[in-house]
């Protein structure tokens, strides 16, 4: 029988930090008796938004496992007037030392387009996610369309129904977890008998606190559960938009369906306990 976790083609594994990607580099890893072959290349793309602990991790996995994972940025800037493209992209190599940490990448994306992501135009996963996995392997020389492997699990039925055995960006989407049957249950299990575990909330196998610390597509009241606990990350996200705001002379929100992220950090740090109905959060590329 084939190994899922086995590939003879050029893979990359989209790695995005969280316990479920982690999981899955570990079953590869096994899979090749802990050594990868040249052919397979481990990418964690940096939005500089990502939790403190969510960078140690990745650091972990790669000095406890022995394994290169490459650290990706990529920057945008807007071209002047009467260019042929509107937008210059340019994507680095960094590593745990160098890499940003106050949102950085980010950022740049939104003054070069001028207004932020929204759920209807999540421009900021293809342009700092999957377009910088995509110039790092044009970089090397990779031809395409590759494999890449993406950590979605199988509770996570209609999402991986979507992607898998798909091409976008030049890339054929394989779900090895999926595959395999793997839930959020055994994530947690492993995780939780690990030796050595990442330092954000796991509950049962994910965590609210994963990608982006405040990300716009997260459900409602699962940020205002992050702000009323740590109160200073609803501080960049509030920046942001007032910047945007007073460049375009309008009102410039990540979501016009739920309140400011101003006002978002005064309901959650002014009273003790609140009680939403939780509205759905939406996935994305980035994965858990």
């Amino acid at each position: 029988m084939n190994n899922i976790y086995k590939t003879n083609e050029n893979t990359c594994i989209s790695f995005s930090g969280g316990r479920t990607s982690a999981f899955m580099l570990y079953k590869v890893l096994d899979a090749y008796d802990g050594k990868l072959p040249e052919h397979i290349k481990v990418l964690f793309a940096n939005t500089g938004k990502e939790m403190p602990q969510t960078l140690d991790f990745v650091q972990a996995c790669a000095e406890n496992w022995n394994v290169e994972i490459i650290w990706l940025e990529r920057f945008a800037q807007k071209t002047p007037e009467g260019s042929k493209n509107k937008y210059q992209y340019s994507t680095k190599i960094v590593d745990y030392q160098t890499a940003s940490r106050n949102g950085e990448p980010f950022k740049s994306l939104m003054i070069a387009r001028r207004y932020a992501p929204n759920p209807v135009a999540r421009f900021c996963t293809a342009d700092l996610k999957i377009r910088a996995i995509f110039d790092y392997l044009k970089f090397i020389g990779w031809e395409f369309p590759i494999v890449s492997m993406i950590g979605i699990r199988a509770d996570e039925e209609r999402r991986a129904r979507k992607m898998h055995g798909t091409i976008e960006s030049g890339q054929e989407r394989h779900l090895p977890l999926w595959v395999d049957g793997i839930t959020k249950n055994d994530i947690y299990e492993f995780w939780t008998n690990y030796s050595f575990d990442l330092a954000l909330p796991n509950n049962n196998g994910t965590t609210d606190w994963g990608n982006c610390d405040l990300c716009f597509l997260k459900g409602y009241s699962k940020k205002l559960s992050i702000i009323k606990e740590k109160p200073e990350l609803a501080d960049w996200w509030i920046e942001q938009e007032k910047n945007l705001s007073e460049t375009l002379g309008k009102g410039a929100y990540f979501r016009s369906d739920q309140p400011a992220y101003a006002d978002m950090k005064i309901i959650a740090t002014s009273q003790t306990t609140f009680d939403f109905e939780d509205d759905e959060t939406i996935p994305c590329f980035c994965g858990d």
